[in-house]
């Protein structure tokens, strides 16, 4: 086999590899097996999503509060997964609808999410992690658990959440997981802009090198 065949099937395999770490992280949180969770990633990963920014072992932690304090675990329906590859680097892209069982203003509801998942993998020590994941943010709703409700939120706070990410900026602030405004969404074209801007140049070096 030729250089070229064997640099072809190293991308293949790399890029196989890449897919079933995203594929696995997911899964993992899904299902509640945090030790998978985090193996999926590195001890300096860090993550940015509307209602948390920590490291990977805190993502965990949150993430078993938000399914102790609400009704269960969320769940992931995962589009395609697009991989760029850069020698043990590699920016992974994928669309993503969330349903997550809240609580919101004393109501049991449901929080729909529509987003692009941002995920930085890396290979160090001859395995793949994620070393770093964020959400860019396209459209929420919010619906009651029960169809015979009807949700009253604090509409002057909900009017400063951001568009993108509107419920779920709102329900952050009010559940007290914290106030991120600056998540990356089509209301901030600028914000998304950057997302790629960075992860570009995290994979390849400077711009023009």
């Amino acid at each position: 086999m030729g250089t070229t065949e064997h640099k072809s099937m190293d991308v293949l395999i790399s890029g196989d590899a890449v897919r079933e770490c995203v594929i696995r992280e997911r899964w993992a949180r899904d299902t509640g097996h945090w030790d998978v969770m985090d193996e999926s990633y590195y001890e300096d990963t860090r993550i940015a999503v509307g209602w948390a920014s920590c490291s990977g072992s805190e993502f965990i932690e949150k993430t078993k509060e938000l399914a102790v304090r609400s009704r269960g675990q969320g769940l992931h329906q995962l589009g395609p997964i697009r991989v760029e590859l850069s020698g043990d680097r590699a920016f992974a892209e994928l669309p993503a609808q969330i349903v997550m069982p809240i609580e919101i203003d004393g109501y049991a509801a449901n929080l729909f999410v529509w987003e692009r998942m941002c995920f930085r993998v890396e290979k160090r020590e001859d395995d793949w992690r994620i070393s770093e994941f964020r959400a860019v943010y396209l459209k929420d709703a919010v619906f009651p658990e029960y169809p015979q409700e009807r949700i009253s939120v604090d509409r002057d706070l909900l009017g400063t959440c951001r568009r993108s990410y509107q419920y779920t900026h709102y329900w952050s602030i009010q559940a007290g997981w914290g106030d991120h405004p600056d998540r990356p969404g089509v209301d901030r074209p600028e914000l998304m802009d950057e997302v790629y801007r960075s992860n570009r140049e995290w994979l390849y070096g400077a711009p023009g090198a």
